[in-house]
Parts: structure tokens; C-alpha cells; sequence
């Protein structure tokens, strides 16, 4: 025999796929929030019915609309929240029934990352029962995501205590528990690099104050340390300098100057082609002066004189830095270059005697 269909008959659909759980409930009159001026004194009438009756039957009731929001998915987390909100806003005497919704509205918050109100649910909710397995586990998971790691375990602990065989707060233990492995790890080595640093701090102050090399800070953000290293194998200090070029008010920012370089290996380099500035070319390796300021005592209340104090190009850094009267200031050498040619050089010293 063959089959015939019969009449499709249309489906049914329940469910709210679409939109918000409570959109569609302001559609019924006991349950609108929103009402037209027509029929405004008979729906709030209607309306009260919602809480009338028992406070517990009506937080109950609120509870399970809250329940089928959270069954609906994220879309409806939202209205979750407010029927638990107003289920607990009843005041009503039941504790399971307050319990429950503490409890669910810490799941709710879970879902939303909202971990404090997480943490806050589920701390009243073992206040009226020290044997909630699920305030428990969410308070564990909150924890875990605010990385309190420690307190997360101490709640699976307290869980497992109640029941020993929870799989889930088992699995929950072992994932805090690698968790804390590997921030444990994090700060030994944290502690580690910061042991290097320190101890590498201290040898590369000793170095310098073995020189006898003398550094002042002009700036509070400036480090001192900061733009010199020393080098393990050599013993040796490598600087950061700068070349000041008054006469075209230019510079040249060195970052590696060994200190037991002359000023002349870096000009060999650095003049071995004309600077872009020179037009008059008369910056090369043998006719530049190297010169550094430095500072009279002051007498009384008056102001310290400034000089110049020439060095030769042949001089290593080590030897100019260590010189009495120089200072490094800011953590970095600064040097003053000029042309032996031309009066520029002769007038511009002549300004400090």
C-alpha cells in the first residue's frame, strides 16, 4: 500500500527565537510594563495581580521566569538578572527559595563576566547554606578568572569537604592548581630577572665609582644608569655620548663609545665624509677641539662661573671622564666640538674666560 500524505499540519513554534522574552510578555496585560492611556487603570489593576498572593508563591514565580530566560540563552541573561532581582526583592521568608536565586543569578553573572556580583551572590548564598556545591564551584571559577588563584582552590576545597567525589570541582581543583604552577613559575622568574638586574646595577655603579667618575641627575625622570653598560668580558664601560656642534647648532648622538676608544677612532669614522651641515668642510679627524664645561666653586651667594676645558682628540673617554673636573650629568657624556679653523672656535671660547 502506498502512503498518501496527509494535510501538512503547521508547526508550532513555542519558543522565542527572536527578540526579548520580555517584549513579548508586555504583550499580556498582567504582565505589561508599558500600557495604553485607554486602558491604563484596568491593566494596573490587573497588573497587581502579579503580586498577589503568598510573598513566597510570588518570588517562586519569579524564579522560574528567570530560570526559562537563562534556559533561552544569552540573548536573554539580561532579563534573567531582573527576574531574580525581583524575586529577591520580595523579601519573602524561604530561604531555599532566596537560595536558589542567589545562586542562579551568580550563574547568570558568570556567564556576563560580571565576577564580583559572582563573588557577592554566592557569599550570601552559603551564609544561608555552607553546603552549596554550585556557590561553591561559581565562586571557584570567579575567582579563577580574577587570577585568585589561591582563594579559587580554598572554595574547591571547602566544595570537595562537602562532597568529596564532585567531578566537576574536582577538574576545577586541578585546573587552579596549574594555574597556580604556572603564575608560581612567573615569579620566580620574575624575582630571578630582577636579581640579575639589581646585582648588574650594583657592579656597573662600582665600576664607574672605581673610575672615580663623578655623575649628578639634573632630572627626576632621568636614570643615571641608563644609557651605560658594562661589558662582562672586557671589564670595560660602553657609553652613550653626545657631540654638541655650536657653531650650526647641530649634534650627533654616539650610542656605543667604548671607554677605551680615543675621540679620534670615532672622528675617523664619523668625518671621513663631510657632515651634511659642513658647507664650509672644515670638520675633519686631525683639525677639531674637543672641549667639556665645567663649573668654579661658588663664593657667597653668587652665581657658579662656567669654563671650558680642552681635551686632546688622542684621549681615551675613560681618561676625559675620569678627569676631576668633569661631571656626567643626566647618566650621559657631552662633549663640544669645534672647528680649529675659522674664528667661530676663537670667539666662542673667548666667551668663557
Amino acid at each position: 500500500m502506498t502512503n498518501v500524505p496527509g494535510p501538512q499540519r503547521p508547526k508550532i513554534d513555542g519558543g522565542f527565537k527572536e527578540g526579548d522574552l520580555l517584549k513579548e510578555m508586555n504583550k499580556v496585560p498582567l504582565f505589561m510594563t508599558e500600557m495604553p492611556e485607554e486602558e491604563s487603570d484596568t491593566l494596573a489593576a490587573l497588573q497587581t495581580l502579579i503580586y498577589d498572593g503568598p510573598p513566597e508563591e510570588i518570588a517562586e514565580n519569579f524564579k522560574n521566569q528567570g530560570n526559562e530566560c537563562f534556559k533561552v540563552g544569552k540573548s536573554q541573561y539580561n532579563d534573567a538578572l531582573e527576574y531574580y532581582t525581583k524575586a529577591l526583592d520580595i523579601k519573602c521568608k524561604d530561604d531555599k527559595i532566596i537560595e536558589a536565586c542567589l545562586t542562579n543569578r551568580a550563574a547568570v553573572n558568570l556567564e556576563l563576566e560580571n565576577y564580583r556580583k559572582v563573588l557577592a551572590d554566592c557569599s550570601k548564598a552559603l551564609k544561608l547554606n555552607p553546603q552549596n556545591i554550585k556557590a561553591y564551584y561559581r565562586s571557584a571559577k570567579a575567582l579563577y578568572a580574577l587570577d585568585k588563584i589561591e582563594e579559587a582552590i580554598d572554595c574547591c576545597e571547602h566544595g570537595l569537604a562537602v562532597q568529596p567525589n564532585n567531578k566537576v570541582l574536582q577538574n576545577e581543583k586541578v585546573k587552579c592548581l596549574n594555574r597556580k604552577e604556572i603564575l608560581e613559575k612567573k615569579r620566580r622568574e620574575k624575582e630571578e630577572r630582577e636579581r640579575k638586574e639589581r646585582e648588574s646595577k650594583e657592579e656597573l655603579a662600582r665600576a664607574i665609582e672605581g673610575r672615580n667618575i663623578k655623575m649628578v641627575n639634573t632630572s627626576k625622570t632621568q636614570a643615571l644608569l641608563k644609557n651605560v653598560r658594562l661589558d662582562k668580558e672586557t671589564n670595560n664601560l660602553i657609553w652613550a655620548v653626545v657631540f654638541s656642534y655650536p657653531e650650526y647648532k647641530e649634534s650627533d648622538f654616539i650610542e656605543s663609545f667604548n671607554e677605551v676608544e680615543t675621540f679620534l677612532d670615532h672622528f675617523k669614522v664619523m668625518f671621513e665624509q663631510h657632515a651634511s651641515w659642513d658647507n664650509e668642510k672644515k670638520y675633519t679627524p686631525y683639525n677639531i677641539a674637543i672641549y667639556f664645561e665645567y663649573h668654579l666653586p661658588t663664593i657667597g651667594n653668587g652665581l657658579p662661573t662656567t669654563k671650558l676645558f680642552k681635551i686632546g682628540k688622542k684621549c681615551t673617554l675613560k681618561a676625559a671622564l675620569s678627569h676631576p673636573k668633569y661631571v656626567v650629568k643626566d647618566g650621559i657624556p657631552n662633549f663640544i666640538i669645534l672647528s680649529e679653523k675659522g674664528k667661530f672656535a676663537e670667539e666662542f671660547v673667548a666667551k668663557y674666560k
